[in-house]
């Protein structure tokens, strides 16, 4: 269930901060992914199955109510690993704050909080929201931009449609010389390592994330 990823390495750079070790070099499978499918199916069973399930209520509307399942779900699955193998286990809960013109312009606070009600209806307490503005591509550009960390915090106001001509997708891809997919950025990220501090200073929807992780972390 391990999916190696460009935020893996952000995570990972975060954890080595703060725990001196980075699990990535000393033991690859303390990371495990699932996917948005995974949270959806298990959902789908806990409805068909009408125990305990729970509409998410009016302060969830349809696409944040999503984000509050996922995390319910995730908290779950968190809580269950950490029985079957006598462990402390961290949920990351990643999804891009992206919405249309005609969504709220403080939609990713929605999507966050609903993210950490959702961890709260698991009663998972190690839960985090990982909701970059609009998309993780802006925290990259940030980084790997001619003049890295310098005025940043513009790019959460870049356009999340891909389609876009001024996505942050099609800025990032321009940085990199080349399609931004996940293999080349992590190839870049190897070869350039993240200041996720100087990240968490510049960019809010950073910040808000690396905080959080820090303040978990700080805790086991």
């Amino acid at each position: 269930m391990y999916k190696l990823g460009p935020l893996t390495f952000v995570i990972d750079y975060i954890i080595e901060e703060v725990l001196q070790y980075s699990p990535l070099e000393s033991h690859i499978g303390t990371y495990r992914y699932f996917s948005e499918n995974h949270l959806t199916q298990r959902l789908a069973a806990r409805k068909r199955e009408r125990r305990g399930f729970v509409l998410a209520g009016r302060k969830h509307g349809v696409e944040t109510g999503f984000f509050y399942f996922n995390a319910w779900m995730l908290g779950e699955i968190s809580k269950e690993l950490e029985e079957s193998e006598q462990d402390v286990a961290i949920a990351v809960l990643f999804r891009d704050s992206d919405g249309t013109n005609g969504d709220p312009s403080d939609i990713g606070a929605q999507k966050r909080a609903s993210i950490e009600a959702g961890f709260k209806r698991a009663d998972f307490t190690r839960g985090v929201a990982m909701v970059p503005k609009p998309k993780s591509e802006s925290w990259f550009i940030c980084a790997a931009k001619e003049n890295p960390y310098q005025n940043c915090a513009e790019l959460e106001e870049l356009p999340g449609n891909d389609r876009s001509p001024n996505s942050a997708k099609r800025m990032l891809s321009a940085i990199l010389e080349g399609d931004a997919t996940n293999e080349r950025l992590v190839t870049w990220l190897e070869n350039n390592r993240l200041d996720c501090n100087r990240l968490s200073e510049v960019m809010p929807s950073f910040g808000k994330f690396h905080r959080r992780l820090t303040e978990v972390l700080q805790q086991i």
